[in-house]
């Protein structure tokens, strides 16, 4: 079986020393009230704040971040500025969600809700150690369907789904924009040797081809306690070295080789220079293949097997994918999902 898991972060971020304040107010566009306690926050980082009883917020947006300013609050559309330092923010209107009515059902669906959660929780927060402490707070606010005709199954919320990981130490709060496995169907016949159940002739099955969700998030710490700081951040150090946040961010600087990575092609071990190539400008890396596919090892002896489509592959100097499917995982590097995950703005005690 073949799974691809891509992760794809809406978030293009680049986080320099230097800020710039920016100021604005949340409203309703009906009522024109003020909206207080709407979440603004740099899409996949820790950085946030909340509006004031008025509406009002102040923010220090870093020069030259390229990532999304997202304003989130519950039972409005959320909105996300792409550009924030160009927008005019004195005055957010946040509109209304419409009741959200389920489509017409042509194909019924066959699969209970517990499979369906047993399913999501998976290849949504991965099968990873580092996810084994993680909780959906709100799971039965997601809606899950299976079309047993495309194999295609589906999840969508309409508020933030909200993952508690008790390992890491952090409350995520993860705006899912889509979600899809894709299975593909298989028929057994019955014929000779084969042992069908009474009265069946066909049996269907389905098996996982493919996972792909996108969505953004916003990290917030679980406890102020330093003892418990202390220990969630050994912890989240330890995911690190492991995670692809650190493969990113080593492959854009074109030290693969030089932090433990091992390539493979054909079964044997590579020089990377002769694999690899990156092209590195100031703020952003554009980095070629040779071939389609690589399994690497980390210093860990972890394996990922890496898949390209042949498009550039684009890596800004912090981690940041800019490529999208460009690049695919499968192995330990995908398994890792929401539950193995850290914010853009992350950095390692040591590396």
């Amino acid at each position: 079986m073949r799974v691809y898991c891509l992760i794809i972060s809406i978030c293009f971020i680049h986080l320099y020393s230097s800020a710039q304040e920016i100021n604005g107010r949340v409203i309703d566009s009906l009522t024109q009230e003020a909206i207080s306690g709407a979440s603004v926050y740099i899409d996949g980082t820790s950085k946030g704040v909340i509006t004031d009883l008025d509406g009002y917020f102040t923010f220090n947006y870093p020069v030259g971040v390229k990532s999304a300013l997202v304003i989130r609050m519950m039972g409005y559309e959320t909105i996300r500025f792409a550009q924030p330092l160009k927008a005019d923010l004195s005055i957010v209107p946040l509109v209304q969600k419409a009741d959200n009515l389920d489509a017409v059902i042509i194909n019924p669906d066959p699969w209970s809700r517990k499979k369906k959660e047993q399913y999501f929780k998976q290849y949504f927060l991965g099968t990873s150690p580092f996810a084994a402490d993680c909780k959906i707070l709100n799971l039965d606010e997601v809606k899950l369907r299976f079309n047993p005709v495309s194999g295609l199954m589906t999840a969508r919320c309409n508020e933030p789904i909200l993952v508690k990981n008790k390992y890491l130490g952090y409350l995520v709060s993860y705006d899912l924009m889509d979600f899809e496995l894709q299975f593909e169907k298989r028929i057994l016949k019955a014929g000779p040797g084969i042992i069908m159940p009474d009265n069946v002739q066909v049996l269907e099955s389905f098996h996982l081809v493919e996972a792909f969700y996108i969505g953004s998030s916003f990290f917030q710490e679980l406890s102020d306690k330093k003892n418990r700081l202390k220990k969630y951040k050994k912890r989240r150090d330890q995911l690190y070295r492991v995670s692809d946040l650190r493969f990113f961010r080593t492959l854009a600087a074109n030290q693969l080789q030089e932090k433990g990575y091992v390539l493979y092609y054909d079964k044997f071990a590579v020089d990377m220079s002769n694999h690899i190539r990156v092209k590195q400008f100031e703020t952003y890396s554009v980095i070629g293949f040779r071939h389609d596919k690589y399994p690497i090892i980390d210093a860990k002896n972890n394996r990922t097997d890496i898949y390209l489509t042949g498009e550039q592959v684009v890596i800004d100097q912090y981690g940041n994918n800019l490529s999208g499917k460009a690049i695919k995982f499968n192995g330990y590097m995908a398994e890792l999902r929401v539950g193995g995950m850290l914010p853009l703005d992350f950095k390692p005690l040591e590396d």
